[in-house]
This record gives structure tokens, sequence and C-alpha cells, in this order.
């Protein structure tokens, strides 16, 4: 594999989320397990300080982008009509669409109040229900929803449904394009694009992206003045204490080198939300991603493409269902951490 440019690396003279300069080395020389397209070697840390993990030296931000080279999680999926569905599929879909409408007030068809009903005795179906419109409230008038890192759109298609103004921001001008051509306002940057949008949003969502950039509290202070006093950030990331990876260590598919320029955990994304002024921190429902991560990271543990499916063993079947059990009652130890919070209401004189 080759090495990253010349020129095209800095270093990090402190923990970008607590600014502690003392730290431990977790892993030397990693290379790009999970896409194989960034090329170089790169040395991962953990803050004495506030525990999170960071990369040094890292990608610079005029070079960064030759990490995404085959980068493809930001492909538009395509959702099967419900008349192209047939047997336990189509049941899915109807019970779904029942307890869409009745929790988000759309109008999908088929449905069936049953589904209503259904989720009552299944909370992780439930959960990833909830999480594909992000757990967003009814609109209020006017009421404007931002996403960064908004890839394909799709959860913008799905706050449209709910009457909200959505806007989007991506770096990655194809799938800006593509959600541009789908009617959909959104715009090619990060949040720099919008400083002149103080006090503008109602809901800011930032899915899988604050582990990608270099100044993670920059952007959390950049949330708080966009959103409007009351507003709320939604929020998910890796977490660098979970059970997987504890079981996998530099194998573990959230570390994803070098994309992940800094992975928070638990206390330390607390810490950095209070830092940024915001309140009311709450933890959100998700539905658990262990069988994804440990597949993958099982894969890559065996020197394989961690996106090629192959049989998952009965032993990590068990470990699985353990790490699900635990992680559904131990926060701090889960694979994602999902938090809302609140930009702090207007003082009243």
């Amino acid at each position: 594999m080759a090495e990253w440019p010349a020129g095209g690396l800095e270093s990090v003279k402190a923990c970008p989320v607590c600014l502690s300069k003392q730290r431990r080395l977790l892993y030397r020389a990693l290379r790009d397990n999970v896409f194989y397209c960034a090329p170089g070697e790169w040395d991962l840390y953990q803050c004495i300080g506030c525990e999170s993990a960071y990369i040094d030296e890292r990608p610079t931000l005029e070079t960064i982008h030759l990490a995404y080279q085959t980068y493809y999680t930001h492909a538009q999926a395509e959702r099967l009509p419900a008349e192209h569905l047939h047997g336990l599929r189509w049941v899915q879909r109807v019970m779904a669409n029942g307890y869409k409408n009745w929790r988000f007030g759309t109008n999908f068809r088929p449905s069936s109040a049953l589904g209503v009903l259904a989720t009552l005795f299944m909370p992780s179906t439930r959960a990833m229900l909830d999480t594909q419109f992000r757990h967003l409230p009814p609109a209020p008038l006017g009421g404007r929803v931002l996403d960064v890192g908004s890839g394909n759109g799709a959860f913008l298609d799905n706050a449209k449904l709910l009457g909200w103004e959505v806007v989007g921001l991506d770096m990655d001008p194809t799938v800006v394009k593509s959600a541009r051509d789908r009617g959909l306002n959104v715009h090619q940057g990060g949040l720099e694009t919008l400083l002149e949008k103080v006090d503008s949003f109602d809901v800011i969502t930032i899915n899988h992206v604050i582990e990608h950039v270099h100044d993670p509290i920059s952007v959390l202070n950049a949330c708080n003045r966009l959103l409007r006093p009351g507003g709320q950030l939604w929020l998910v990331t890796p977490n660098i204490n979970s059970l997987g990876h504890a079981r996998f260590k530099s194998n573990w598919r959230g570390l994803e080198i070098p994309r992940h320029l800094v992975i928070f955990n638990y206390q330390s994304l607390l810490a950095a939300l209070h830092k940024a002024d915001f309140m009311d921190i709450k933890d959100i429902p998700q539905p658990s991603p262990c069988h994804g991560i440990y597949a993958m990271s099982h894969r890559m543990e065996l020197g394989l493409n961690p996106h090629v499916d192959i049989p998952i063993p009965f032993k990590l079947r068990i470990e699985i269902a353990i790490a699900r059990f635990v992680q559904w009652w131990t926060k701090p130890r889960r694979e994602f951490l999902a938090v809302s919070a609140i930009k702090k209401p207007c003082s009243v004189t």
C-alpha cells in the first residue's frame, strides 16, 4: 500500500476533546482495513485525561479527502415498493408503516394499526423505526432541521414528510448533487458555510460525523450558535470504551482509521457537550448494532474484507447475544453513543 503524501500530515499536540497533553499509545502502525483506500500507517493514542482516542499524526484538511476514495456509506438505498414484497417481509412493512403513521403522523400505505401494538413487545424494532426519523418531534410552524453530513438525504426525506423545512450539509459533491436533484436543500461544505444562520434551526442532527472532524469542540460550538434557544442537538458516534472495542481491539470496526480522527467515550462526550454550553443531555434509544459491528470486526480479525458476508460462527453468535444484553443495561459500554442535548433557552427577565 502506498504511503500518505509528503507534507499532507499534521501533528496533534493535545487531545482534541479536552486539550490534555498526557496520553498513552493504543495501537501503532494501523492500516485502513475497512475500505482499503487510505494509504499510510497510523498511530492511535488515548488521552489520559478524558480517555478519548485520536490519531497522531493525522491527515490535514487539505489531504483528508484521500481517505474517502472508495467510501460508499452514502450510497442511495433503494426501498422496494410494498407490492413487490411477499410473506413476512410484506407483513413487516405493513406493521412498520402502521407504527410510523401513529408515531410521526405520516401516511404510509399499506399500513395496520396493529403495528403500534406489535412494537410494544419489540423495543429494538421500535428503536430502529424511531431512529429513521431521529426522534423528531412534530414540526412547529416554520420549524427547521439541519442534518450535518446528510449523505444520501434519506433522513431529510423523512423529515420533510413530517412537515419540517430541511437543510443538509455534506462534503461529497456527488451526494450533494444527488440530493439537490431530488429537490432537497443541501449545501456542499461544513458548518462554516452557515455561519450567518445564527439561531436559525430547531433541531440539528449529527449522525456518525463528529468522529470525522478535526476539531469536534468547534463543531459542537457551531451547532450551539446555529440552534435557536431551546433547540435540540441529536448526535450518534462510536464509543472507544465499547465492549466491541475491548473484544476486537485494533480490528474493531468502529476505529476506521484514518477517517475517524477522534473517538469519544460516554463521559468525554458529555463533558464536550457541557463545554459547548448544552444542557439536559439524554440518552437516545437505539437499535443494537452489535450484530453488524461484531460480524465485520470478526472478518477484519481474519484478514478478510469486512463487507463480504460469511457465516457467523456459533461462538460469535453467543458473544453477540451477551453483548446486546450487557449493552442494553450499561450505557458506557455500548458500541455507539447516542444522545440528545438542548441549547439553553433565553433567560426570562
